[in-house]
């Protein structure tokens, strides 16, 4: 029996976004982006081969950004890690609920390697919650120019970037209206996966109604969920005991969280409604 050795990595280093998205378009089935490497270090850990080429986009600086925007939004390069956009004073100024749940993903030593856009795009990261209910944007570098898309499209799947298309920034409108939820919980909150993530935006009418809500619950295994039919079973109400009994139910089913060997699927989805309602019972 013949051992088969490891196929050596080889790492590309492009310098701009039209240099790495045509390497990724030679090297078609063989190749990954690579930006922070936290993930792929982690998959690798679990078993997990790289493949023959990573094209590192660490070279395109422009990624790495923070800007306000014309309108007064928030831009992030994909490629700023998270320590950096935990910090920075835009981001803790303007949109201090990601800078907190963004406090919650892994250590330290993670957070100064991995990156926001790393984490959308593990499908099951702990901004990807706060990013849904703050409605943000992705833009992605594509064939035929920049892309734009809502998050919710992307976490749906309702419309999937082409392989070799790089995610460039994600924008958040500024300034925020409403009131800003985000709450984590684990067994040991910032080193495991989490058991139950949930966030939610809304803004009150002046009859103290409901004027526009998102809601949002995951944890662990589970891709983050905008919870629509709870969100507009919600609009024009006010939030009384029948009400919000009511919307109990209706989050616990349309959450869907699924269990795993940390938490079942009933504690999950029990979790979840518990901590919506209790920040939905703060604005009464």
């Amino acid at each position: 029996m013949t051992m088969q050795m490891p196929v050596p990595t080889s790492v590309w280093q492009p310098q701009s976004l039209e240099e790495a998205r045509s390497l990724k378009k030679e090297l078609d089935g063989i190749s990954r982006f690579i930006a922070g490497g936290t993930l792929m270090q982690m998959q690798r850990e679990q078993g997990l081969s790289f493949p023959p080429h990573l094209i590192s986009l660490e070279g395109i600086r422009e990624l790495a950004d923070i800007e306000e925007t014309v309108d007064g939004s928030i831009r992030i390069g994909a490629l700023t890690d998270l320590e950096t956009c935990r910090n920075h004073p835009l981001v803790k100024e303007k949109c201090p609920v990601l800078s907190e749940a963004i406090s919650t993903i892994a250590s330290p030593a993670v957070r100064n390697r991995g990156t926001i856009g790393g984490n959308i795009l593990y499908g099951v990261g702990d901004a990807i919650p706060v990013l849904l209910a703050l409605d943000a944007r992705l833009s992605w570098f594509c064939e035929n120019g920049i892309r734009s898309e809502w998050i919710y499209d992307y976490v749906s799947e309702q419309e999937s970037p082409a392989a070799s298309a790089i995610l460039t920034d994600i924008t958040v409108s500024s300034p925020i209206k409403g009131r800003c939820f985000f709450r984590k919980v684990g067994r040991r909150e910032a080193f495991i996966p989490s058991v139950v993530t949930v966030a939610m935006y809304r803004e009150m009418t002046d009859e103290q109604t409901i004027k526009e809500i998102r809601m949002v619950a995951g944890g662990g295994v589970n891709t983050p969920r905008r919870l629509k039919m709870c969100e507009r079973e919600l609009i024009g109400k006010e939030l009384t005991d029948d009400v919000l009994a009511s919307l109990s139910e209706s989050i616990k089913e349309e959450s869907a969280l699924i269990g795993d060997v940390f938490a079942s699927a009933d504690y999950r989805r029990i979790v979840a409604a518990n901590l919506l309602l209790a920040a939905l019972r703060s604005d009464r």
